[in-house]
C-alpha cells in the first residue's frame, strides 16, 4: 500500500464511524454504491445491516432489539442505509448522514415502486406480491393517502431525534440531483473525509438523473416535484394538510400561501390542458366532417 493510502487509512482507523439514515424512495440504493466506494477508498469497513438481513428475510428492526442495541462501533465503520430512526447508544459520537425527499414525491415514488419495479427476493416473495397486487387495486390518490401515516412517523422521529444536531448533516435528495458535485463535496466535508481524486471523479461521472420515465425500472425517474405530475389536486391539498409541520422544517414549503399559489397553479394549468385538449378535439371533428 502506497503510503500516503496508508496514512489515510490510519486515519480513517481513528475517525468516527459514519451512519447514513434515509427514509424508502430517497435513492437509498444509490447511497448503498456511495458508501460501499468510499468505504474502499478510505479503507474502513462498510456494513449494510438492513439490506442484508432483508435480503434473507430477516428484519433489522428485530435483529437491533435482540441485539439490546450494541450493533454499531463508534470508530473505523461507515453503517447504513437505516430507512427509519433507531436509537443507537451513543449516537453523539457518530458522524450521521440524514438525507431525506419531499415526502409527497416519496409517496408517489412508493406507489410505482410497489406497483410494478420493486425487486421482489424469494425470501420476501409472497407478502411483496400481495403488497404489489394490493397496490395494483388502488389508484395512487388511495394509495398514498393510505400510506401517509407511516412515512409521516418517520420524518417525525428524525425531526425529534436528529434534525439540527452537531453531529448531523441534513441533505435533501432535490440538492443531490440538481447539483450533485456541490451535495457531494457537502457530505466529505461534514465527515472530514478527503477521499481519492480517481473516487470524486468516478462518483460524479456516474451520477445519472436525466431518465426517460419506465414504471417498470426501478429508477423511474428522478424529477423533483413528481406529486405534482401524478396526484390530484385535493390529494395534494389533504398531504399539504397532513405534512404541514415538515415541509416547513425541512424547506420543501416556506409557507401556507407558497402551498395556495402551487396549488392554484397545478390546477389552472390542468385546466387549460384539458380546454386545449378539448378544442383540438373540436378541431379535429371540424376537419373530418368538412
Amino acid at each position: 500500500m502506497p503510503k500516503q493510502d496508508a496514512q489515510l487509512t490510519e486515519i480513517m482507523k481513528t475517525n468516527q464511524s459514519i451512519i447514513w439514515f434515509t427514509a424508502h424512495k430517497c435513492a437509498s440504493v444509490y447511497a448503498i454504491e456511495i458508501l460501499h466506494k468510499l468505504s474502499q477508498d478510505v479503507g474502513t469497513t462498510y456494513i449494510n445491516y438492513e439490506g442484508d438481513l432483508w435480503e434473507v428475510g430477516q428484519s433489522f428492526a428485530n435483529f437491533f432489539t435482540e441485539k439490546s442495541f450494541d450493533v454499531c462501533t463508534k470508530t473505523s465503520h461507515i453503517y447504513g442505509p437505516f430507512r427509519q430512526y433507531y436509537s443507537i447508544p451513543e449516537m453523539e459520537e457518530y458522524k450521521i448522514i440524514m438525507m431525506l425527499r419531499d415526502p409527497r414525491d416519496v409517496l408517489t415514488s412508493l406507489y410505482f415502486s410497489t406497483a410494478y419495479s420493486h425487486y421482489i427476493p424469494e425470501s420476501q416473495k409472497t407478502e411483496m406480491k400481495l403488497a404489489r397486487e394490493d397496490a395494483r387495486m388502488k389508484n395512487i390518490d388511495d394509495f398514498v393517502i393510505e400510506h401517509s401515516p407511516w412515512v409521516r412517523a418517520t420524518y417525525n422521529l428524525y425531526t425529534k431525534y436528529l434534525f439540527g444536531k452537531k453531529n448531523v448533516l441534513f441533505l435533501k435528495y432535490e440538492d443531490m440531483i440538481t447539483n450533485f458535485p456541490a451535495w457531494l463535496k457537502e457530505i466529505f466535508k461534514h465527515l472530514d473525509i478527503t477521499p481519492s481524486e480517481q473516487l470524486i471523479k468516478e462518483l460524479i461521472d456516474g451520477a445519472k438523473f436525466e431518465v426517460k420515465e419506465d414504471i417498470y425500472a426501478h429508477k423511474r425517474q428522478v424529477k423533483a416535484g413528481d406529486h405534482r405530475r401524478k396526484l390530484q389536486v385535493n390529494t395534494i391539498k389533504e398531504l399539504n394538510l397532513q405534512f404541514q409541520d415538515i415541509l416547513k422544517i425541512y424547506g420543501w414549503l416556506t409557507k401556507t400561501s407558497q402551498a395556495e399559489n402551487e396549488l392554484f397553479e397545478l390546477t389552472l394549468d390542468r385546466a387549460i390542458s384539458r380546454l386545449d385538449n378539448f378544442q383540438f378535439l373540436l378541431q379535429s371533428q371540424h376537419d373530418f366532417s368538412a
